[in-house]
C-alpha cells in the first residue's frame, strides 16, 4: 500500500514540477507539431534560467514568429530578437522568412524556398562566408542578443561544434587571401580608368592611384593573375625588384609609350 501511494504522489510531484516550469505548453506545442523531443525539452527547461546565454531547440524558436512571443531569428547558431524591426520582419514583412528559424544561406542567396531557407552553408566561397559574418556583427549591433540555437553550430551545452570551427577555419583563410591581395595591390596597385565613346579607353597612373598612397607614380600595364586569367590594368615601378620578379606577368599595351604614365585604347570606328 506504502508503495503504491509513494507512486503515485511521485508521479503527482512530476506532473506538478513539469507544469509549473512551463514544460506542460512546450510539450503540447511539440506534440502538435510533431516535433516532441522530451529529452532535450526536459534538458533546455531545467537549464532556462541558468547562467550564461539561453540555449534554444529548433521547435522552441519556431514559436518567436509573431508579436505575441516576439519575433526571433538565428544567424549561424546566434539568436536575435529583431521584434524592434517589426514592419521588415514581422507578418507580410520583406524578411519575415528569417523568422522562428536558422536560415543562414538565405542571407547570400536571397532564395527563400524550403532549399534556401537553410543553416546549410557549406557551399558558399570564403568571401560569402565573410560577408555573412558581416551579418551577424550587424545583429549584435542593431538587435537584442538572445542565446544559441542547439544543432549546426552548437551543442546542447552551448558549447561549438565541429561545424562552427569550419566556419571560422573559413573566415580565418579569407583573412589570409585578403592580405595577400592588399599585398600585391601595394606592390602593382591598379589604374585609374576612364572610359567614353569618343576617346575610348585610358589608363593612367598617379601617386595615389588605386587609393594607394605612394612616392612613385608608375606606367600602366597589363597584369595577369595567372596565363588562363583575363588581365587588368595596374600600375608599376619598372626599377624596381617587385617588377623584375614578376615581369612574365606583365603585357605593355599597344600602341603606348613604354614610359608613359597615360595610355589611350582607341575604338576602332568603321
Amino acid at each position: 500500500m506504502f508503495s503504491k501511494y509513494f507512486w503515485l504522489s511521485l508521479l503527482l510531484a512530476i506532473v506538478y514540477f513539469l507544469y509549473s516550469r512551463g514544460f506542460y505548453e512546450k510539450i503540447k506545442s511539440q506534440l502538435m507539431e510533431g516535433t516532441l523531443n522530451l529529452a532535450d525539452t526536459i534538458y533546455f527547461g531545467l537549464n532556462e534560467n541558468s547562467s550564461g546565454p539561453k540555449m534554444f531547440t529548433i521547435s522552441e524558436l519556431k514559436q518567436y514568429t509573431n508579436l505575441e512571443n516576439g519575433l526571433y531569428l538565428s544567424i549561424l547558431g546566434q539568436v536575435f530578437d529583431v521584434t524592434k524591426g517589426e514592419k521588415h520582419y514581422g507578418l507580410g514583412g520583406s524578411y519575415h522568412a528569417f523568422t522562428g528559424r536558422d536560415a543562414s544561406l538565405a542571407f547570400i542567396t536571397g532564395e527563400f524556398d524550403d532549399q534556401g531557407l537553410t543553416d546549410d552553408i557549406s557551399n558558399l566561397s570564403l568571401r560569402q562566408v565573410k560577408t555573412l559574418d558581416d551579418w551577424v556583427e550587424f545583429y549584435k549591433a542593431n538587435y537584442i542578443y538572445k542565446g544559441k540555437l542547439y544543432g549546426r553550430y552548437y551543442n546542447q551545452d552551448g558549447s561549438p561544434t565541429a561545424e562552427f570551427y569550419k566556419i571560422q577555419k573559413k573566415l580565418l583563410l579569407f583573412k589570409k587571401e585578403k592580405a595577400l591581395e592588399e599585398a600585391q595591390d601595394r606592390m602593382f596597385p591598379p589604374c585609374n580608368v576612364e572610359w567614353n565613346l569618343d576617346t575610348g579607353t585610358v589608363f593612367w597612373c598617379t601617386n595615389k592611384s588605386g587609393g594607394i598612397d605612394r612616392d612613385w607614380v608608375g606606367v600602366p600595364r597589363m597584369f595577369f593573375e595567372t596565363a588562363q586569367d583575363s588581365s587588368r590594368c595596374t600600375c608599376v615601378k619598372l626599377d624596381s625588384k617587385e617588377y623584375e620578379e614578376n615581369k612574365a606577368r606583365f603585357k605593355e599595351y599597344d600602341d603606348c609609350d613604354k614610359y608613359a604614365t597615360k595610355c589611350v585604347l582607341r575604338m576602332n570606328k568603321t
